[in-house]
């Protein structure tokens, strides 16, 4: 019995090593990130897609169960606690309560108004007000968790998260470009419901895409500067600015304003950070002439990006190629949807805060507050500011729940601010996750389980990046 106890620990830990090296572990990952990537696209719950996105990442998180060991669990027990509670506040919210206790709480007036008319009050329910819609969310945790979960089952490196990160841009970047030259009609559209004739990528809706393509663009160049130390590493170094302008070059195509100005403020830090990467030394010696030729003019290297980027941009401006900033110049903001839907919010705010709407029951919750003016043929489905409706559905324990996230990322960052070799990962660590809460104050990227799954991996590579500089 003790000998099958070692042979079972040291399988675990032969593949446990897969993901620190080039071994099966992120072969595993990129076929979590495929499966993710064609199915998982899209926020609607009624999405036909996520019967098989669920089924086949269910098949993955076993997988990761079999695996995990309690060392590797301990040391990510930060983000696997977090991820926890979250899980846990959701299902609260599903369990069944006594008539007298939920009839007392707050925003439950017209429920039992309406209980009351119908002669139900002796009813059990639950806190969430739509729990079809809460039990859709508990389903939907089964992507992050799989994802969560088998990284740190496979001992996932930063290196290894942020390259397969990079590789899920650039084929977003070419299912857009590919569905720019198809036109409206094109098989490229993965989704019935979707921007036609715009470039969304794996994506239904173009401002996840080009949100996504910003955030790409920021890996693609941190990946880039981490190999310019790399002297057998040539292929990479082309490899990364060629995926950089790729991807650049459809974000700027795109209709999303939102995306448009992420994707400029992407270039600017781009830019930023390889002005303040520090210098490969010089006096080494190369195999490769191109890796000589890279060494001896750094300056070049940096002016070269600079020129191509603003001559690009510039291009695509002269040009008229950017349906994003026509529509800037053009749409007044103010007469947005969003700005019309504040009201209704603030009004949502102050009655759900405590506790809650349930997660996912937004759409239908939204309909007892909407107002007769923003009645039309079109529907509201999300609050476009995820910030307020994660509050709204969740309620005070989900901001807890986000202000102890908020601290973990501030407190892990920091220590790469004043590192003397790391403030070029702490300038893109911040930049990436402010593109992503900017967003969601004006739309909701992070409803899609693609974009769920990549969070979390950046979260985990964040948490390696911070351990290994505590470790030197």
């Amino acid at each position: 019995m003790k000998a099958k106890m070692v042979g079972s620990g040291e399988r675990r830990a032969q593949v446990g090593e897969m993901g620190e090296g080039l071994g099966s572990g992120w072969i595993i990952l990129a076929l979590l990130a495929a499966v993710v990537a064609f199915t998982g696209g899209a926020s609607r719950f009624d999405a036909i897609q996520i019967v098989p996105l669920r089924s086949l990442s269910a098949l993955f998180l076993v997988l990761s169960l079999f695996f995990l060991t309690k060392e590797s669990l301990k040391a990510e027990r930060a983000l696997v606690i977090l991820f926890a509670c979250f899980a846990l506040i959701v299902m609260l919210q599903l369990v069944p309560l006594p008539p007298r206790m939920w009839q007392s709480l707050m925003g439950r007036t017209g429920i039992l108004q309406l209980d009351t008319a119908l002669g139900l009050e002796g009813i059990w329910r639950p806190l969430a007000l739509i729990p079809m819609r809460s039990w859709n969310v508990v389903g939907s945790l089964v992507v992050p968790a799989a994802g969560l979960l088998l990284a740190i089952a496979v001992r996932a490196s930063s290196l290894t998260l942020l390259r397969i990160v990079a590789g899920l841009g650039v084929l977003n970047a070419l299912f857009g470009l590919l569905q720019i030259v198809t036109g409206r009609s094109s098989a490229f559209y993965f989704y019935e419901v979707t921007n036609r004739g715009r470039s969304v990528g794996v994506f239904a809706n173009e401002n996840h895409a080009a949100v996504f393509a910003a955030c790409s663009m920021l890996v693609v160049t941190l990946l880039g500067l981490r190999v310019r130390k790399k002297r057998s590493a040539v292929w990479e170094r082309v490899v990364y600015p060629a995926a950089f302008f790729l991807i650049l070059l459809v974000a700027l195509t795109g209709g999303s304003r939102a995306g448009f100005v992420a994707v400029i403020g992407t270039i600017l830090v781009s830019m930023t950070m390889l002005a303040l990467s520090p210098r490969p030394r010089r006096g080494l010696r190369s195999e490769q002439s191109a890796g000589r030729w890279f060494d001896q003019h750094p300056r070049l290297i940096l002016v070269i990006p600079v020129i191509l980027v603003s001559l690009t941009a510039a291009a695509f401006l002269a040009l008229d190629r950017t349906p994003a900033f026509r529509d800037i110049l053009v749409r007044d903001s103010f007469e947005d949807l969003r700005w019309s839907l504040w009201p209704v919010i603030i009004e949502m705010l102050e009655s759900h805060w405590a506790l809650g709407t349930g997660f996912g029951s937004f759409e239908q919750v939204y309909h007892i507050y909407e107002p007769s003016a923003l009645l039309m043929p079109s529907y509201v489905n999300q609050a476009h500011n995820d910030w307020a409706q994660f509050i709204i559905e969740g309620g005070v324990l989900a901001g807890l729940l986000l202000t102890a996230l908020i601290s973990w990322m501030v407190k892990t960052i920091g220590t790469m601010v004043f590192h003397p070799t790391r403030k070029v990962y702490a300038i893109f660590w911040m930049s990436i996750f402010a593109i992503v809460a900017a967003a969601s104050l004006v739309d909701y990227p992070l409803r899609t389980p693609l974009f769920q799954l990549v969070a979390v991996w950046l979260l985990l590579a964040l948490s390696r990046d911070a351990r290994d500089i505590s470790a030197t």
